[in-house]
């Protein structure tokens, strides 16, 4: 069990990040009449107390209710055991428009307090963002559900999709989830990502960084519109843009290299080669904004011995003088930050495995929107609360086991002088 002083800490982050403030922010979507919970409040803080506790289902959030002492009872507003039924029914009817609003809340004051802390060995801030696609067994027409389709041409299960915007610097922080609706992908809603996060951080950041999921010039038009700039991995060997490429940064020897100890039996080993581009009357295969382009070549070693290689393009309109080789080199490493912050997703949270609702698109997002949410409030606890380097590496299942104790075991004094925060509000969202 962690020490008095941390239990009392972690007491507090439930408290102020679990408020009436940031909570009422959602639009409660119930019928007034016949209303067993007058307020909408308890059950999103049930749900998200038992996200951050590390719970796999609305069963488990259940139990946690049921056992919450009278004195934590009073301080967080869960009058009593609020039943699964009663939390999937609620899920189910949120609109994922009010629950975005919660995220770009969170993140918006924890820019405007400074705990958001973007990696200093970049001259401006980045954004890094990609899809995530949990499986659900939804197959119902749905704004927000990506049926799939056997041979056959019978629906065999759903996909409910979102765009994760993460910031380059500590604990990879989700600033943003956008869904993803049914008829469209990635591609198609990159702009609506984009233009909401350049609503909501505008001067937090200069670049926003991509997989080939969005690469396309409509996108690349759209960024370099909103002031911003763009980083692209270009991956499609039939595009002219990539066969180009391949052709200019063929003969290019490497100018940075590096080495990543995977574990003690894998190592990878990545070169990097770049090559400016000038806008020309005849470069009809390039972007007219784009101004460097990348080759990234990597080499994994299994005990020494080469087992795979794998090249990648890169394309963006920042100058290649604006970083050194190796920090374009590490910059392409840190695009990945965003997939680390998928991986706790399904790791520490289990969203794969247990996404709580699964016949239910629109149960089935509310739950991802809310899990990035106790992700952050989680990230931001770890890495930039935390004073020691030893605390900032706390596994995410251990900060949850902390917490559940936190909330299942508290002394009276433990909970003495705590009180909910208020956050601040981004100007577009006011």
């Amino acid at each position: 069990m962690a020490s008095k002083r941390t239990v009392r800490r972690m007491a507090g982050l439930i408290v102020g990040y679990l408020s009436d403030d940031l909570l009422r922010r959602v639009v409660d979507p119930r019928c007034e009449q016949g209303r067993r919970w007058r307020s909408c409040v308890p059950l999103l803080r049930a749900v998200l107390l038992g996200l951050v506790c590390g719970c796999k289902g609305l069963g488990e959030v259940e139990e946690l209710t049921a056992e919450l002492p009278l004195g934590v009872r009073r301080l967080l507003d869960i009058p009593r055991r609020t039943p699964d039924t009663t939390l999937r029914d609620f899920l189910c009817q949120l609109k994922p428009g009010s629950l975005s609003e919660v995220l770009y809340v969170l993140g918006y004051d924890a820019w405007r307090r400074k705990a958001l802390l973007p990696d200093g060995d970049f001259p401006w801030g980045i954004l890094t963002c990609d899809g995530k696609y949990p499986a659900i067994r939804d197959t119902e027409v749905s704004d927000y559900l990506q049926v799939r389709h056997d041979d056959s041409g019978a629906a065999t299960y759903g996909l409910v999709r979102t765009i994760t915007a993460t910031l380059v610097g500590a604990g990879r922080p989700i600033l943003g989830a956008i869904p993803v609706r049914g008829d469209t992908n990635e591609q198609g809603s990159f702009q609506q990502a984009f233009g909401d996060l350049v609503r909501i951080y505008g001067r937090l950041f200069r670049l926003v960084m991509y997989d080939a999921g969005a690469a396309s010039l409509p996108n690349a038009d759209a960024v370099r519109s909103g002031g911003k700039h763009y980083f692209f991995q270009v991956a499609d060997p039939r595009w002219v843009m990539y066969q180009t490429l391949e052709l200019l940064l063929a003969d290019k020897a490497p100018v940075a290299r590096d080495e990543e100890i995977v574990s003690s039996h894998v190592r990878i080993v990545r070169s990097l080669s770049m090559v400016a581009l000038s806008p020309t009357e005849k470069n009809l295969t390039v972007w007219g904004h784009a101004r460097t382009a990348f080759k990234v070549d990597s080499e994994t070693y299994v005990d020494g011995v080469l087992t795979s290689t794998k090249t990648r393009y890169f394309i963006t309109s920042l100058e290649s003088s604006e970083l050194t080789a190796e920090k374009w080199l590490r910059l392409v490493v840190l695009r990945w930050g965003v997939e680390t912050a998928h991986q706790i997703l399904d790791d520490a949270f289990a969203e794969d495995e247990r996404p709580w609702i699964t016949a239910d698109a629109q149960g089935a997002l509310a739950v991802m929107l809310l899990r990035r949410a106790a992700y952050t409030i989680l990230t931001l606890y770890r890495s930039v609360t935390q004073r020691s380097d030893e605390n900032r590496l706390l596994p995410f299942r251990k900060l949850m086991e902390w917490l559940k104790d936190a909330v299942k075991w508290p002394n009276a004094t433990d909970l003495e002088g705590l009180r909910s925060r208020r956050f601040a509000v981004p100007p577009a969202l006011a």
